[in-house]
C-alpha cells in the first residue's frame, strides 16, 4: 500500500480501478453494507446512459475526441450525484480498458477526471482470479488468456501509480487478500484520507 498523508476535508471522489473482473464491485457493495453514508457508483452505466442507444462497444470505435467528449459528460454527472452523497462517493472504473475495436489497451483519464478524483484505490488480483470471475458472472466477454489478463493488470497497476502522482492524491493497492482485510484496507484508507463527519 502506498498512500500520501494528506486529508480531505470534503466530500471525497475516490475512484476504485482494476480490470474488469478485478472484483471492486463485489468490494464496494461490501463497504456501502458496513458504511451506507458512502455511495457506489458504477462507471460505466453513467456512460453507457449517456451513449443510449449506442454500445460501449460501437464507443470504442468512435474517434478519439468524441469518445473524451462522453468521458468529460461522465464527470459533470458523476459531480451532480456527488452533491447528494452524505459520504464518500466511490467511483467503480478503470485507469485503463482495452479497445474492443482495435485490441489495443489504453489510458483513459481525461483531464476533467483527474480534476475530479481525490483518491484512487487499485485492485490488484491475480490473472487466474480474474479470469474465474468472468466467467462466473455469466456477461459475456472477449476470451482473452491468461498472458493477456497478466498484461492488462500491470498496465492499469503502472497508470494508476502514475496517476497518483501527477495528481498528486493519495494511492491505496489492495493486493488479493480475503473480503475482510480488503474491507479494513479500504476503510483505514478512506478513513485517513476523507474522515467521514469532517466539513
Amino acid at each position: 500500500m502506498s498512500h500520501h498523508a494528506r486529508i480531505i476535508y470534503s466530500r471525497a471522489a475516490i475512484c476504485v480501478g482494476g480490470v474488469p473482473g478485478a472484483g471492486k464491485t463485489t468490494l464496494l457493495r461490501n463497504h456501502v453494507e458496513l458504511e451506507a453514508r458512502d455511495m457506489q457508483v458504477t462507471g460505466s452505466s453513467i456512460v453507457k446512459q449517456i451513449i443510449a442507444p449506442s454500445s460501449v462497444h460501437e464507443l470504442d470505435g468512435w474517434p478519439s475526441e468524441q469518445r473524451r467528449a462522453v468521458r468529460e459528460q461522465s464527470i459533470r454527472e458523476l459531480q451532480q450525484l456527488r452533491e447528494l452523497c452524505t459520504g464518500r462517493m466511490l467511483v467503480d472504473g478503470h485507469f485503463t480498458l482495452r479497445n474492443r475495436v482495435s485490441g489495443v489497451l489504453e489510458p483513459i483519464f481525461t483531464p476533467e477526471d483527474k480534476a475530479f478524483f481525490q483518491g484512487l484505490i487499485l485492485i490488484h488480483p491475480q490473472p487466474e482470479s480474474v479470469l474465474a470471475q468472468r466467467k462466473s458472472d455469466g456477461r459475456v466477454r472477449s476470451t482473452e488468456s491468461v498472458v493477456d489478463v497478466a498484461a492488462h493488470i500491470e498496465f492499469e497497476l503502472y497508470e494508476g501509480r502514475r496517476l497518483a502522482r501527477d495528481m498528486g492524491v493519495p494511492l491505496l493497492e489492495v493486493v488479493e487478500l480475503g473480503m475482510p482485510q480488503r474491507l479494513q484496507a479500504m476503510a483505514e484508507f478512506l478513513s485517513r484520507i476523507a474522515p467521514l463527519g469532517a466539513r
